[in-house]
């Protein structure tokens, strides 16, 4: 039984998804509103924790980061994403787990999501969720169902990079 927890991290609302043998099972959006980053890295890694025990997550998908030049403020945005992702991904080492990175173009482009604007490729998001399950979840959690949607149907060889501590891809 594959188990997938996908992730749209944020450092404060991250949306998430859970996949069991393929089927969307479960979805929402962490928000993390306490004024320090720490306290909100610390929701987040127990967050994750939590899930991870709680349906006995098999495989952790999120999005790589990336430093956006057309976005105003886009260093120090860039800075606190990079603390998020480095929270997961030194969650995930220490609990052994099987996870995969995986860039936003490449799991928009496998799923078709199209769009010349951010708010055109967010609306195709919706829509391809709605679609295919059915859903309308707010924003956040599109994309975490997107980015689990991709990695359910995926080749590895897409990924940013892959940490595989034994996760069986023929499942």
């Amino acid at each position: 039984m594959n188990r997938i927890l996908a992730l749209d991290q944020a450092s404060r609302n991250s949306g998430w998804a859970i996949f069991i043998d393929g089927e969307l099972k479960d979805y929402g959006v962490l928000n993390t509103h306490e004024t320090e980053l720490g306290d909100r890295l610390v929701k987040i890694r127990n967050f994750i924790i939590g899930k991870i025990q709680e349906w006995d997550i098999d495989l952790i998908a999120f999005e790589d980061i990336q430093l956006q030049t057309s976005v105003g403020n886009n260093v120090k945005t860039f800075k606190t994403l990079a603390n998020v992702y480095g929270v997961i991904l030194e969650t995930l080492n220490e609990l052994k787990k099987d996870h995969i990175i995986v860039a936003s173009g490449t799991w928009k482009s496998a799923l078709n999501i199209k769009g010349k604007t951010r708010p055109e490729q967010k609306a195709n998001a919706a829509k391809y969720v709605a679609e295919h399950y059915n859903v309308k979840p707010s924003q956040d959690a599109v994309d975490a169902i997107c980015i689990g949607s991709y990695i359910k149907n995926k080749n590895n060889n897409d990924c940013v990079a892959i940490v595989d501590n034994g996760f069986d891809w023929s499942k």
